[in-house]
């Protein structure tokens, strides 16, 4: 979608904040043939189509890094959108994946940047630098929840989000554990933030291979709001726009 530099394209309000991660009945499988990642692609043939369900979120990782799509009725010859933007080699993986909402999100507390490093290269004489050479290209996101539960608490903190129990009374009390060993914690994570803008276009952000940074800060006042600060850093993002 071409810029315009006009007062609509101003972001109006924040739709969601998503966390795709695997899913919790886990499935993968290959693609049987190189994804050209020119914005063309609407199927891939892959090694297997058990255990997809329509409408699922699939990550396609391998050497052209992380991506992510939707699938259609899963076929040997998978219906995929929009197309992928990142080039992989034949036997890249293909795995479903589950799109989590954060839930409540703090007023103005989402923000999201991006940087790129130089460093400047001296001569013996002289002051000036000779030349600039481009370092890590980096972007971020940041975000407040305002509701104070466990599964909000697992989710920030990028472990599985189970729990047991029923919470009925305190001898079945819901419980779950974090940090413990052997604790599931995701490492292939996507954040998607999608926004709308004034002119009721649609603008979304995958933050493609996320690592997550927590801080938690609640203040138990019942004045005060429970906020969870969370933030994730990556190397790369998708951007979609759509009417």
């Amino acid at each position: 979608m071409p810029r315009t530099n006009a007062a609509g394209e101003l972001i109006k309000s924040v739709v969601s904040l998503t966390l795709y991660r695997k899913h919790t009945t886990p499935n993968e499988t290959t693609v049987s043939e190189a994804v050209l990642g020119d914005g063309t692609e609407t199927t891939l043939d892959v090694a297997s189509a058990a255990g997809f369900t329509a409408a699922d979120p699939v990550f396609i990782i391998g050497d052209g890094g992380l991506d992510i799509v939707k699938i259609g009725t899963p076929a040997a010859t998978m219906p995929i959108s929009p197309p992928p933007k990142l080039a992989q080699t034949t036997g890249a993986r293909f795995v479903r994946a589950l799109a989590v909402s954060m839930g409540k999100i703090g007023q103005g507390s989402i923000t999201w940047t991006g940087s790129r490093s130089l460093t400047a290269v001296f001569e013996e004489v002289g002051d000036a630098p000779v030349v600039y050479l481009p370092g890590t290209t980096e972007f971020g996101i940041s975000w407040s929840l305002l509701c104070n539960n466990a599964l909000n608490v697992l989710r920030l903190m990028g472990y599985e989000e189970a729990e047991t129990g029923d919470g009925a009374a305190e001898a079945t009390a819901y419980q779950s554990v974090a940090g413990a060993v052997g604790q599931a914690l995701h490492t292939e994570l996507v954040l998607g933030l999608h926004l709308l803008r004034h002119d009721a276009k649609n603008l979304r952000i995958y933050f493609l291979n996320s690592y997550i940074e927590a801080a938690i800060s609640s203040n138990p006042s019942r004045t005060a709001p429970a906020l969870l600060n969370g933030a994730a850093k990556c190397s790369a993002i998708k951007i979609q726009q759509w009417t």
